[in-house]
């Protein structure tokens, strides 16, 4: 396979394209046929490899944005994604940098009364899974499918086959307060299993395709065929097959339902704080944090720098909405979990209008914070050596608050005003008490950081 067709094939795996649409994206390539790269982009490739070759072979994801768009605001996405390509294929691993946070200050449980927790366990077998599954009563949390430690086909596989040989399976757990639409807790791996070969996926004439078993062990005289091929013992063996289910019921206060998500979830896929609210608050908010965390603004103001991944980038939509929608004075307590979960439940109870109103801060202030900062929005800088962290939560937070508070003329000045504004947050960030408040959680620490910054702007305005 010549060195062209491996970029294709590359494109074609890492990012999903398909061979139209990787043709399409041709049309502005920026390397010439074999993998050779046109006139500065070559330069900036080998300035980015001298700078990996210093550190074992590793550069940061950041680090390569700001080389390429150094002096040339024509990149873009795609000439990104080509160039990390090309560096990969020649043993350079691109690393995204851990982004700054501060402590949750609120670590104990929030209060709740013992009676109303409401957990059951409900008498099942593989056939009312089945059946929930083929009614869509059953959130398949395809977000969540994509990760890349998902089960492999023949995993799959050998999970019906212990079904068939009786071996035990572990406990399911589920989120019921929605009895109409019940939420994996723990056992994600295993229902997909189940979805995909004893359900199937509806195909374009509303047929269920299933999976065809591969890998299996001792039944390997069935390997290529389905579920349904299997002889009317294994398949009325799998169907009566009881399994062990608990549910949280309608009643349990979200707190609790959270900590469950937190302290059961154990298979392979560990989902993350963010992966835990959007499964527990679906509708017009976690739309909203999508559509927001997609939008050009956010990538560009945060420079590529917050992962898609996992619902990262969500996560920094949700605590915006948060810190500007709530009355952080009043009902930020030091536990953001909290706080992010109470921001969620308000926006679905938002109208339109609201939701537009939301969308158009937070494009108005990603803007001004690109405009105001560049590489800088975000981060903390040192004014003299140039020098820029990760991006910082507490410092996205608190420019989200000040700038939401703003009128559009003042934001107009900021922006003729920026070298300014740089220079004094930078000697602001210089000073012990401001970075002690970008490591706390407590709401002291927000009300001092706020403060900081909120100063800044007025000395400058």
């Amino acid at each position: 396979m010549n060195q062209y067709m491996k970029s294709v094939r590359i494109h074609l795996n890492k990012y999903g394209l398909n061979i139209c649409e990787y043709m399409l994206l041709q049309e502005n390539a920026i390397w010439e046929t074999g993998m050779e790269f046109k006139g500065e982009i070559k330069e900036k490739i080998n300035e980015l490899k001298g700078y990996a070759e210093k550190n074992d072979n590793i550069i940061w994801y950041d680090r390569v944005v700001d080389i390429l768009y150094d002096k040339d605001d024509s990149v873009t996405d795609e000439m990104i994604e080509q160039v990390i390509c090309k560096l990969e294929e020649d043993g350079i691993s691109v690393e995204r940098r851990p982004n700054e946070d501060y402590a949750d200050e609120a670590s104990q449980a929030s209060h709740f009364i013992p009676a109303d927790v409401n957990i059951a366990q409900r008498p099942m077998n593989i056939y009312n899974l089945m059946e929930r599954l083929e009614n869509h009563e059953i959130n398949m949390a395809p977000e969540f499918q994509r990760h890349s430690d998902l089960w492999t086909k023949e995993q799959q596989s050998r999970l019906i086959e212990s079904l068939v040989l009786k071996i035990p399976i572990p406990t399911f757990y589920f989120n019921a307060v929605d009895d109409g639409k019940w939420i994996v807790i723990d056992g994600l791996q295993r229902m997909t299993a189940f979805y995909h070969f004893l359900v199937g996926e509806k195909n374009k004439e509303g047929i269920r395709v299933k999976e065809k078993f591969c890998g299996l062990q001792y039944m390997e005289d069935f390997n290529g065929r389905t579920f349904d091929d299997l002889p009317r013992q294994y398949i009325r063996r799998i169907k009566e097959t009881p399994i062990v289910a608990y549910t949280v019921e309608k009643g349990t206060p979200d707190g609790i339902v959270y900590n469950i998500f937190q302290r059961i979830n154990t298979g392979g896929v560990k989902l993350e704080p963010q992966e835990i609210r959007h499964a527990m608050y679906g509708g017009k908010a976690t739309e909203l944090l999508q559509r927001l965390a997609e939008s050009e603004i956010f990538i560009k103001a945060t420079q590529h720098a917050i992962s898609p991944k996992r619902m990262e980038d969500r996560e920094y939509v949700n605590r915006f909405i948060a810190f500007t929608e709530l009355d952080y004075s009043k009902e930020y307590r030091g536990n953001i979990d909290d706080f992010l979960r109470d921001a969620l439940k308000a926006v679905n109870r938002y109208d339109d209008k609201d939701i537009v109103r939301v969308e158009e801060n937070f494009y108005r202030v990603m803007q001004a914070c690109k405009t105001i900062f560049g590489k800088y929005a975000f981060r903390r800088y040192n004014n003299e050596t140039k020098r820029r962290s990760a991006i910082n939560k507490a410092i996205f937070e608190a420019w989200g608050i000040v700038l939401s508070e703003l009128k559009e003329d003042e934001i107009i000045v900021l922006e003729q005003r920026r070298e300014e504004l740089i220079v004094k947050f930078g000697e602001r960030m210089q000073e012990k008490e401001f970075n002690l408040a970008l490591k706390g959680g407590k709401p002291s620490a927000l009300k001092k950081r706020i403060e900081i910054v909120r100063e800044t702007v007025e000395e400058v305005l």
